[in-house]
């Protein structure tokens, strides 16, 4: 049978192993906070560079090939047709840029339906990722409320209110020593998890950046566009009248 003397013992070994739990569960904490520090950095960048291709580059892009084909219909109305031969010839011209144009643009609706199928799927990624965050907030609620009835019992009665015994002692500290080990080797494997998870998320970073940096890269291309479009432009207003 356990004695208060052999159980003391144990108690202060199971201490060591608690503050080593602790260290575990702590430093853990902080990698955890500076995970999701690196995640909300890389979903901003993401975002950033989400607005720059489509509200930025996407629309200015758009713009230069409403102005080209604006161009071409003024062009090919300003065409002097000589006879029927030549006559259809420009008619077909006209309607093969139309097709053109609407080609291109059937093309870029795929293109936006595709993109709005893969955003439905991340916004129910985000609604399971809150529902979790919700049912965590509930966890810890629920186990605040069972240590606040705990304090209350403790309060009101004291310790000799449990009517402890020493055998029972050894149970609980028994039960402790199995209960700090299982924390431990949870907290190992999540520090293992936090640290692979950092490497995807570095990985993820050079990606974010190397889009931005592709981004600006094509914005330069659509500006150049557009500069020689305004020249067509002027091209085509002397064509349309000296």
């Amino acid at each position: 049978m356990a004695t208060s003397a052999q159980n003391k013992i144990k108690i202060q070994k199971n201490r060591r192993a608690i503050f080593e739990v602790e260290a575990a569960v702590t430093s853990n904490r902080a990698k955890a906070y500076a995970s999701r520090s690196i995640v909300e950095e890389n979903r901003a960048g993401i975002l950033k560079n989400y607005t720059a291709a489509f509200m930025g580059n996407r629309q200015l892009a758009n713009q230069n090939t409403d102005d080209v084909f604006r161009n071409r219909k003024a062009i090919l109305a300003t065409l002097e047709a000589d006879n029927d031969v030549e006559a259809n010839y420009r008619e077909s011209l006209i309607n093969e840029a139309n097709l053109d144009f609407l080609e291109h643009r059937s093309n870029l609706n795929s293109a936006v339906l595709n993109v709005n199928e893969k955003m439905v799927l991340v916004n129910q990624l985000l609604i399971d990722i809150n529902s979790t965050i919700m049912k965590a907030n509930e966890g810890i609620v629920k186990f605040n409320d069972g240590q606040i009835a705990q304090n209350n019992k403790l309060l009101d009665g004291g310790l000799a209110s449990n009517k402890t015994t020493p055998a029972k002692n050894a149970q609980r500290i028994k039960a402790n020593a199995v209960r700090a080990k299982a924390i431990k080797t949870n907290a190992v494997a999540n520090s293992k998890k936090m640290d692979t998870m950092t490497k995807s998320m570095q990985a993820n970073r050079s990606k974010i950046d190397k889009n931005s940096a592709e981004i600006m890269k094509r914005r330069e291309g659509i500006v150049k566009n557009a500069a020689n479009i305004v020249k067509n432009q002027a091209r085509v207003a002397k064509r349309i009248s000296p």
